[in-house]
């Protein structure tokens, strides 16, 4: 869940990178036992920026019901003294190879989005409700990639995103053919876009 460094209350004049934000990565909660199947957890982190302490994060995450899972975070925002207090759901898919999957659901409202990773300013929110910009000199390259995956998939009805991956079933009307050959472009896109995302960010967006 981050570390010195990874995040800020601060506000900022320019657009927003990831690198300015906290941020909840699934497959990072699910290897500290917060989130998985028949889950019922309090608990709470530590925020540190350049070593300094910034706030605590505190979270209650109840997955009993699987129909009705989430993750509630309350915390307070150290610049303005803001709380927030609110839940975050959660839902799983099962992938065509076995196994559950779990997501996010973007609590932004309008959005909704089901993504594997939410980024903090105010609230967690999913990337593109954050409009984050990438910084590195693979930028413009890296957003092309995204973009198309992100459209492709649109166009497939799946779910999901760059780092977690895109999950759904072969749209009705669709030859199998076609969508097989739609997915094996959407695989190489994803994978395009996370080789060149962690050549600047050493590991972030691995699964």
């Amino acid at each position: 869940m981050g570390g010195s460094g990874s995040g800020s209350w601060y506000r900022w004049d320019t657009k927003p990178t990831t690198e300015n934000f906290h941020l909840f990565k699934m497959s990072r909660l699910k290897e500290l036992g917060v989130i998985g199947d028949g889950i019922h957890k309090t608990g709470n982190w530590r925020w540190t920026y350049n070593d300094k302490f910034i706030s605590t994060i505190s979270y209650e995450s109840n997955t009993i019901n699987q129909s009705n899972a989430w993750i509630r975070v309350y915390y307070t925002n150290t610049s303005t003294q803001e709380k927030q207090d609110y839940k975050i759901r959660l839902s799983t898919s099962s992938p065509h190879y076995g196994g559950r999957r779990w997501w996010f659901h973007c609590p932004v409202a309008g959005c909704n989005k089901r993504v594997g990773v939410l980024y903090l300013a105010t609230i967690f929110a999913c990337r593109h409700c954050r409009n984050l910009a990438y910084p590195s000199q693979n930028q413009a390259l890296y957003d092309r990639y995204m973009d198309r995956a992100f459209e492709l998939a649109r166009k497939l009805g799946h779910d999901g995103d760059m780092i977690s991956g895109f999950d759904g079933d072969k749209p009705k009307g669709m030859h199998w053919k076609t969508y097989e050959r739609k997915k094996e472009i959407l695989d190489s896109y994803t994978g395009m876009g996370v080789l060149l995302a962690n050549r600047k960010f050493k590991g972030l967006f691995d699964l």
